[in-house]
């Protein structure tokens, strides 16, 4: 029996074994997983393939919920930005192998994202758990411009390459540069240059925080970018995606979104978002956010 074959009976055994809701469900996420199969592409002004990619990740997530199980949306949400990577492979870049200067700057990444990247710490045991740790001490206390005057590396940075690669968070994954000179200066706070990031990734990062924010707001989940190693900390702390899901039931005094404000309860428990409002026009109390900025963090 060929492969396609074998899909299609292995969806005919599930579909007799759900409900007829169920069944429709699950037939719609089928159908839009096929249809992100190649991601999204940044050029098109077709929402088709954002709008099943929110379909697809708010039914996983809500699955997450049931079961505790957080990778099946992480690894559809990566391996559909590696799908439009893959598609920008012809606009020039200067990243390559070894080239870690985006490495020492503010990360943003979801509660999902973190969850997922902490099992795989948690695996490598108590010499990597207390490197998160200590990074997050020596960084908690910076807001997001703060953090641009002081570089530190990224804790899972090992001899310029990332030590968990192909679970990196989305941010990462569309960070692009045209210049990594001026990548040099402007991580290490040597200079104050604005990074010549490509349109089309700048694009698709934007795509891809839309998305996730609208699925996790559709599942009931936080839907708000946190700081990586507070994230990552917090999440080091969590057994599972159910556990992290009760947060929801309190609103923790300490959690602040991108306006000050407390919409809703954050399943990580301490930790600041990314800290910066939306863009506004000049005279409303906040600086428009720069390239320089833009690079590794999300507004929402």
């Amino acid at each position: 029996m060929g492969g396609q074959a074998k899909w299609r009976k292995a969806e005919i055994e599930e579909l007799k074994r759900q409900s007829p809701e169920e069944a429709a469900v699950w037939r719609q996420m089928q159908n839009d997983k096929r249809s992100v199969a190649f991601g999204i592409n940044p050029e098109s002004l077709d929402i088709a393939v954002p709008a099943a990619m929110a379909r697809a990740l708010s039914a996983l997530f809500n699955e997450a919920k049931r079961t505790g199980d957080i990778d099946p949306p992480v690894t559809l949400l990566y391996t559909t930005i590696n799908a439009t990577v893959r598609g920008l492979s012809d606009v020039p870049v200067a990243c390559k192998k070894g080239c870690s200067h985006c490495c020492y700057t503010w990360v943003s990444v979801t509660a999902p994202e973190a969850l997922s990247i902490a099992k795989i710490i948690k695996r490598r045991g108590d010499a990597t758990i207390e490197k998160i740790r200590l990074a997050y001490q020596q960084t908690k206390d910076y807001d997001f411009d703060a953090r641009t005057q002081h570089p530190r590396p990224c804790p899972l940075l090992e001899e310029d390459l990332c030590s968990i690669y192909d679970a990196r968070p989305k941010v990462c994954r569309l960070a692009a540069s045209g210049d990594a000179e001026i990548c040099a200066r402007t991580f290490h706070n040597i200079t104050d240059e604005n990074l010549p990031m490509p349109v089309m990734h700048v694009t698709a990062r934007g795509a891809y925080a839309i998305v996730m924010t609208a699925a996790l707001r559709h599942a009931g989940l936080p839907y708000h970018a946190y700081e990586f190693n507070a994230a990552l900390t917090r999440a080091l702390e969590t057994v599972s995606f159910r556990q992290a899901c009760m947060g929801l039931k309190t609103r923790p005094p300490d959690y602040r979104v991108a306006d000050g404000t407390s919409p809703e309860p954050a399943p990580l428990r301490g930790i600041t978002t990314c800290g910066l409002p939306p863009l506004l026009e000049e005279g409303a109390g906040r600086k428009p956010l720069s390239p320089r900025h833009a690079v590794l963090c999300e507004v929402q």
